[in-house]
Formats: C-alpha cells, sequence, structure tokens
C-alpha cells in the first residue's frame, strides 16, 4: 500500500491517506490509538485477575482440579462468572452515569473476604487426612462442576463493579466508548486467569501423583485463602485502599 499523493481536492481522506489498488483509503493512522487502548484494557483486566483474593480463591478450586484440562475450566468458569458481572451490573452504571453507594461497596467487600474464609476453612477441611479425598467428578455434569468456581467469579465480580464503573464513566467522553472498554477489561479478566491456570496446571496435575505433597499444597492454599479473606476484611472496615 502506497501513500496517495493525488490533489486534496480528489482524495477522500486526509494528507495521511493511503492508496490501495487505485482507490484512496482515510488515514490508516487512525486505528493504532483504538487498537492500543483495546489491548490496554485487556491488559489491564488480565492484571486485575491476579490480584491477592481472586487467585487464592481460584486456588482452593485448582487444588481439586484431576488435570490441567480441568484446572483450565475452573479458571474459565471463574472468568466467566466475573465478567458476566461487570457486564451485567457495571454496563448499566456506566450507561447511566450512577455511582455505587460507598456502605453497598464495603458490604460487598466484607463478603469476598467472608467467602475466602469460607472457601479456606473447607479446604482444610477436605484436605486433614494424609491423602485428598477422590471424588468422581467425571460423573459430574459439566454445570455441575463449573458452578462453584462460576458463583466465586460472580461475587468478585460483584465486589469490584462498582469502583470499575466509576473509573470508566470519568475516563470515557462517550457511553460507546465505555462500554467498549469494559467489555475488553472483562475479556482481560478471563485471558489473564486461564492463563495462569495454563501455567499452574501441569505443575498440579504432576504433585496430585503425590498424596501427601497434594495435601500439603490443598492446605497452603486453604490456610492463605483464610488469611487473604481475614486482611480483606480488615483493610474494608478501615476504609484502606
Amino acid at each position: 500500500m502506497r501513500q496517495c499523493n493525488a490533489p486534496r481536492a480528489k482524495c477522500r481522506g486526509a494528507e495521511s491517506c493511503y492508496r490501495f489498488e487505485g482507490s484512496c483509503y482515510g488515514p490508516m493512522t487512525s486505528m493504532g490509538p483504538a487498537l492500543l487502548a483495546g489491548l490496554t484494557g485487556v491488559v489491564q483486566g488480565a492484571r486485575h485477575a491476579l490480584e491477592p483474593d481472586h487467585v487464592t480463591a481460584v486456588a482452593t478450586v485448582m487444588v481439586e482440579a484431576p488435570s490441567p484440562r480441568r484446572g483450565i475450566f475452573y479458571a474459565a468458569c471463574w472468568g466467566l462468572g466475573h465478567a458476566s458481572m461487570l457486564l451485567f451490573v457495571a454496563g448499566p452504571l456506566v450507561v447511566l452515569r450512577v455511582e455505587v453507594p460507598d456502605t453497598l461497596t464495603t458490604i460487598l467487600e466484607v463478603c469476598v473476604g467472608a467467602m475466602l474464609v469460607y472457601l479456606g476453612v473447607r479446604t482444610l477441611r477436605m484436605h486433614r487426612a494424609a491423602a485428598p479425598p477422590v471424588r468422581d467428578a467425571k460423573a459430574q455434569p459439566l454445570h455441575v462442576r463449573g458452578r462453584r468456581p462460576f458463583v466465586i467469579g460472580v461475587m468478585h465480580g460483584l465486589a469490584g463493579s462498582g469502583a470499575l464503573a466509576a473509573l470508566i464513566a470519568l475516563g470515557s467522553p462517550t457511553i460507546a466508548s465505555g462500554m467498549a472498554a469494559l467489555t475488553l477489561y472483562a475479556l482481560g479478566t478471563v485471558v489473564g486467569m486461564v492463563a495462569l491456570a495454563a501455567a499452574a496446571g501441569p505443575v498440579l496435575a504432576r504433585v496430585g501423583r503425590l498424596p501427601k505433597v497434594a495435601t500439603v499444597i490443598a492446605q497452603v492454599a486453604g490456610a492463605g485463602s483464610i488469611i487473604v479473606g481475614v486482611l480483606w476484611v480488615a483493610r474494608t472496615l478501615a476504609g484502606g485502599e
């Protein structure tokens, strides 16, 4: 594609337009900022997925995955639950330019902390013995297997939707650009958690062949979830950032 040197009056684009196969096209560089913004949204969403409360919660589920593929499935279910709440809750907030009351945000964050404590306690109880319990997960329907990580993702998405919607509403000049940014951010959360599961899955699968080591890892994941949950509640009630 070569730059168009036709007189400005005969060209449909600006001075930076290009000609291809006899036709004149508008500035090709106009896609640059939009593409960069889109990639930034996905990257920021992926980074958000790797925050401590997300990783510790998903870890309590992944330690039960019998294979790397199942771990990725659990991570994807969490990501879909999280993304769905961002779109269905934060989306209307962006459109209406409405902010969530601080009291409601605090309640949701406390609920996230309580959920982390519950998941940690549950994991510790399941792995008190020398060997982790073996469950016939293959006999369970697909929607049953993914229900718990999906609900965890929904809870995380609910807690973070208000703040995210406020940031996007303030930084987006139009509703369309705000919704596009929100969608890419939500997609990024799915990509980030799936990428983490894909990296950790093979390791967990190998460790799972050693019952004692697998039990220790599960107990560490459970204890970590409890600690993060308690700290999460304390920080929220203290009004920390």
